[in-house]
C-alpha cells in the first residue's frame, strides 16, 4: 500500500494528463500545428469545430496503447465495457454503451476504410502498428461516418509509403509481468521508393508474445490444472503501395493480415481470489481473431475538388471455445465478410462555400456457429446438457447518401453548417437449430435520415466557440426465438418482452464546446458541455448462458470535457490534462423489464463511469551522453470510477492506470526503460456476476526496448 502511495503522489506531483485531442501537438511537446481528415477533408485542428483528438506516435508509444482498447486511457468520457483479448474488445464514449451485442456504438476506420462485425460491438483487431496518428471525435458522427458512429468515431491514420527516400525502423522489447510470464516484441518497418515521386512500397511488420498470468483450475481433473493459460501471440504484417502518377491523382493500395492468438481468454471466475479460469473435465480453451483487409483508395484533383473513392473488402473470424462458470462452455465461431464503397467529392479549400457530398454502400454477412453446453455439445450424449446449438447467417445490405454544407460570414467569424445522410439497411437472418432440428428464418428493413446542424464563432484567430447539434442511428437487431424466450425466463420477465427482432434506437446530442490558446501556442485550453437524448435504447441482458437484446427505453446523458495543455517555460516540459464528469441516467424503461434487470427509471447507465481523466507529463533535454544524446522522460496516469453490470446493477471497482518511461537517444539508436500500470492495479475493471465473471488490467509489466533507424 505505501507502495502505491508513493508511485501515486510521485505521478501527481509529475503529470498534468495525457493526451488531449484539440489542436495540441501532442507529440514531445512540439508546437507545429496539425492537420487531420476527421470532417473527411484535410484541416487544421484548431479549427474543426468539433470535440476531436489527434493522438500522435510518440504519445500513442508512451502511453504503451497497444490495441483500439487502450485509448481509452487518452479519450476523455471513454472507456472499457468488455475485454476478453485484443480485437474481442467492446469500449464507450460519452455514456453510449448498451453491452456487446448489437451493432456498434462507435464508428472505426482504418485510413478510408470502415470497420464494423454485423451485431458484435468489436474494434479493430489491429495494433497500434506504424500508426502516423488516432482521430477520435467524440460525440455523434453519423452524418460523414454513418449508422454505428452514435457514441463517436476512431479512425486510425497509417503511415503513408514516400517515394524519395529509402528508410526503416526495427525494434526489439522485452519485459516481466508481475506473477506471470515474460513477454517479447519484435517490429519492423521498411519504406521503399520504387520510382521516384511517383510508386512507393511501405512494409511493416510485429510479432508480440505475452506469457500470460492466469490460473486454470479444473475441478474435474487435476492434470489440467496449469498457470499462465491466458497467454497470447500477435501477428501483423501490413502491405502499403503508393502511386502518384501526377498532381493531381494518387492511389493507395493496402493489404493487412492480422492474426491474433489468446490461451483462453481475459475474463475470470468471481469464485477464486486471484485470476483464475474455472473448467469441468476440460482444458482452458482459446480465443483467436485473425483478419484480412484489403483496401484501395483513389484521390483525384477533379478542379471543383477532390474526388475521393475508397473500395474495401474485410475477412473477419472470431473464434473462441472457453469455460465459465466452470461447468459450461461457450465454443463460438463468427466468420464476417463485408464488401464497402464509398465515392464523395470535397470542394477545393478557399470555395466561398465549403461542401461534401457522396454515397456509400456496403454487403456484409456474419455466419454464427454458436454452441453452448455443459458436458458435450449435444443433448443426447450422457451427462451433457446443451444450452444454445445454432448456426446460420446475418446479411446486411446497406447504403446512404450524404451531405454537408458551409459558408464563411462577416469574414469567417461566423460559420454555419447543415449535413444530411439518408440510410437504408435491409437485413436478415436464417438460423437452423441442431438440437431441436428446428429453422427459424426473419427479415426487417429500417431507414433513416440524420441531420447536423453547427455554428461557429470565431471570435479571435486565437478562440472558437462552436453549437453542435447531431444526430445519431443504429439499425435494429434480430434474435432467434429460443434467445428471447430463455431470457425472459432467466430474467423472470412475462413472455414476449423480449422479442426477436429489436428496433433501431437513435440519439440527438447538443453541444457547446469552446478552444482557446496564447498567440505563442504555449498555453491551449477547451471545454465542451453536452446532452444527449437516447431513445429506444437496444441492451444487452446477460444469465448465465442466456444472452439476449431488448430496447429498454430512453436514456439521458450529460456531461463536460475538459483539457489543458501547457508547454510550460522549462524548455521541454510539456504539461498536459483531459478529463470528463458524465451523468447518463435511464430516464424511462418498461415496467416489465425493470422487474428483473437493473434497469430502472432514474439509475446509473449500465458500464459507463461517472468520471476519467488523465495526466501527463513529457520532458526532453540534451545531455552530454556518448558525446551527444536526448533524454525524454514520460509520466503519465489515468484514472476510472467504477461502472455497473447491466443485469444485476453490481458495481465494479476504479481504475488506476500509471505509465513510466525513460528513454535515450544516439543518431539512429535509441533505448528506453518503461513500466505499465506501474501500480499493478488489480482492482475489477468490469464485473458481470450474471455470467460469472470479471476482467481486471494487465498487471506490471516492466520491460526495456530497443530501437534503430535506418
Amino acid at each position: 500500500m505505501r507502495t502505491r502511495s508513493i508511485l501515486l503522489s510521485a505521478a501527481g506531483a509529475f503529470s498534468l494528463a495525457a493526451s488531449f485531442g484539440t489542436a495540441f501537438a501532442q507529440d514531445s511537446g512540439q508546437s507545429e500545428e496539425i492537420v487531420v481528415t476527421a470532417q473527411k477533408r484535410e484541416e487544421n485542428l484548431f479549427e474543426v469545430p468539433l470535440a476531436v483528438q489527434a493522438l500522435g506516435a510518440d504519445q500513442l508509444e508512451n502511453s504503451g496503447a497497444s490495441s483500439v482498447a487502450d485509448l481509452t486511457t487518452l479519450i476523455p468520457g471513454a472507456s472499457v465495457v468488455s475485454s476478453s483479448t485484443p480485437g474481442f474488445d467492446t469500449i464507450q464514449i460519452r455514456g453510449i454503451s448498451s453491452g456487446t451485442t448489437g451493432d456498434g456504438l462507435v464508428g472505426y476506420y482504418i485510413d478510408e476504410t470502415p470497420f464494423g462485425v454485423p451485431n458484435l460491438q468489436l474494434t479493430p483487431p489491429a495494433g497500434m502498428l506504424d500508426v502516423q496518428r488516432v482521430e477520435v471525435i467524440r460525440g455523434p458522427s453519423g452524418t460523414i461516418y454513418g449508422q454505428g458512429s452514435m457514441g463517436g468515431t476512431i479512425k486510425l491514420v497509417t503511415q503513408r509509403p514516400d517515394s524519395r527516400e529509402f528508410s526503416g525502423r526495427l525494434a526489439i522489447e522485452g519485459s516481466s509481468t508481475e506473477n506471470g510470464g515474460d513477454n517479447y516484441s519484435v517490429s519492423g518497418i521498411v519504406n521503399l521508393p520504387l520510382v521516384r515521386d511517383q510508386l512507393a512500397l511501405r512494409i511493416a511488420g510485429q510479432y508480440d508474445e505475452l506469457g500470460g498470468f492466469a490460473a486454470y483450475d479444473n475441478v474435474g481433473t487435476v492434470g489440467l490444472d496449469g498457470d499462465h493459460v491466458n497467454d497470447f501471440t500477435g501477428v501483423n504484417v501490413r502491405g502499403t503501395l503508393l502511386w502518384t502518377p501526377s498532381s493531381d491523382l494518387d492511389v493507395t493500395a493496402m493489404y493487412w493480415r492480422i492474426d491474433n492468438e489468446q490461451g483462453s481468454s481475459n475474463s475470470f471466475d468471481l469464485a477464486y481470489g486471484d485470476p483464475t479460469i474455472s473448467g469441468f473435465f476440460r482444458g482452458p480453451g482459446f480465443t483467436n481473431i485473425d483478419m484480412d483487409l484489403y483496401s484501395l483508395t483513389l484521390n483525384w484533383d477533379a478542379g471543383i475538388g477532390t474526388l475521393t473513392s475508397n473500395s474495401s473488402y474485410i475477412d473477419h473470424t472470431l473464434d473462441f471455445d472457453v469455460p465459465f462458470l466452470t461447468l459450461y462452455t461457450n465454443d463460438s465461431t463468427f466468420d464476417t465478410t463485408a464488401f464497402t464503397q464509398e465515392v464523395r467529392l470535397a470542394s477545393k479549400e478557399g470555395s466561398p462555400i465549403n461542401w461534401l457530398v457522396g454515397a456509400f454502400y456496403r454487403d456484409a454477412t456474419i455466419d454464427s456457429d454458436i454452441c453452448v453446453y455443459f458436458g458435450a455439445c449435444s443433448n443426447v450424449f450422457p451427462l451433457s446438457a446443451t444450452i444454445i446449438n445454432t448456426v446460420g447467417p446475418i446479411d446486411t445490405t446497406s447504403w446512404s447518401v450524404f451531405g454537408e454544407a458551409s459558408v464563411e460570414l462577416f469574414n469567417g467569424r461566423l460559420v454555419p453548417l447543415v449535413g444530411l445522410r439518408y440510410f437504408e439497411d435491409e437485413r436478415s437472418a436464417n438460423g437452423f437449430d441442431r438440437t431441436l432440428l428446428t429453422s427459424e428464418s426473419q427479415s426487417a428493413s429500417w431507414s433513416n435520415l440524420s441531420p447536423r446542424f453547427n455554428l461557429t464563432f470565431n471570435a479571435t484567430d486565437n478562440w472558437m466557440v462552436y453549437f453542435n447539434a447531431a444526430n445519431g442511428f443504429r439499425s435494429g437487431s434480430l434474435q432467434t426465438s429460443a434467445q428471447a424466450t430463455a431470457a425472459n425466463s432467466a430474467l423472470g420477465l412475462p413472455p414476449g418482452t423480449i422479442t426477436t427482432q429489436i428496433d433501431p434506437d437513435e440519439l440527438w446530442t447538443y453541444e457547446l464546446g469552446t478552444r482557446w490558446r496564447t498567440p505563442d501556442n504555449t498555453l491551449q485550453i477547451e471545454a465542451s458541455v453536452y446532452h444527449t437524448d437516447w431513445q429506444d435504447v437496444q441492451t444487452q441482458f446477460a444469465s448465465a448462458a442466456v444472452i439476449s437484446v431488448a430496447n429498454a427505453g430512453d436514456y439521458q446523458i450529460e456531461g463536460i470535457d475538459v483539457g489543458v495543455l501547457w508547454r510550460t517555460p522549462l524548455d521541454g516540459l510539456s504539461l498536459q490534462f483531459v478529463g470528463n464528469i458524465n451523468n447518463a441516467e435511464i430516464d424511462s424503461a418498461p415496467a416489465a423489464l425493470s422487474l428483473g434487470t437493473a434497469i430502472d427509471p432514474g439509475a446509473r447507465v449500465p458500464n459507463v463511469p461517472r468520471q476519467n481523466y488523465s495526466l501527463a507529463a513529457t520532458y526532453e533535454r540534451d545531455v552530454a551522453v556518448f558525446g551527444g544524446s536526448t533524454l525524454t522522460l514520460y509520466s503519465g496516469y489515468a484514472y476510472r470510477d467504477d461502472q455497473i453490470d447491466s443485469t444485476t446493477g453490481v458495481h465494479s471497482g476504479e481504475t488506476n492506470d500509471l505509465t513510466l518511461r525513460a528513454g535515450l537517444e544516439h543518431g539512429n539508436w535509441e533505448i528506453e526503460a518503461f513500466a505499465l500500470n506501474a501500480l499493478d492495479d488489480d482492482d475489477y475493471a468490469s464485473v458481470a456476476p450474471a455470467s460469472g465473471i470479471y476482467q481486471i488490467m494487465y498487471p506490471r509489466r516492466i520491460g526495456v526496448r530497443l530501437g534503430v533507424n535506418f
